[in-house]
């Protein structure tokens, strides 16, 4: 950001009053214009820090959110075959969570794959 001191020495100096000519008018015009774009500039730029601001917030609580679901999965599927190891066994157990883990994400990756596919389609419905 920038220091507000500095911003005040660099302003303009105010144009000068309206004498009824033209040439003043054209200069107060483009002095208030000039005025005006800074003020949005100055704006933009803030919005854009404030966006930016929560853009990073939700990364962090995206990527923590991710990390505990992930977790879960894991401890999900370990349970699963320790539940299934003294009925048939730790290696079937195993190959059957393992199976099932793999074709549940072969599908969710199918259906991610076709509503991706759609966001593009030309003729598709909003």
């Amino acid at each position: 950001m920038s220091d507000p001191e500095a911003d005040l020495e660099e302003k303009a100096a105010p144009p000068p009053p309206d004498d009824g000519s033209v040439r003043a008018s054209i200069t107060r015009l483009v002095a208030s214009g000039r005025e005006l774009a800074e003020a949005e500039l100055a704006w933009a730029k803030l919005k854009a820090a404030v966006i930016a601001d929560g853009l990073r917030r939700w990364l962090i609580l995206a990527t923590l959110a991710m990390i505990f679901l992930v977790m879960g999965v894991v401890i999900l599927i370990a349970s699963a075959i320790i539940a299934l190891a003294p009925a048939i066994g730790l290696l079937l157990a195993s190959l059957i969570v393992a199976g099932s883990a793999i074709l549940l994400a072969a599908i969710f990756a199918l259906r991610a794959r076709r509503t991706f596919l759609k966001l593009f389609e030309e003729d598709a419905a909003p």
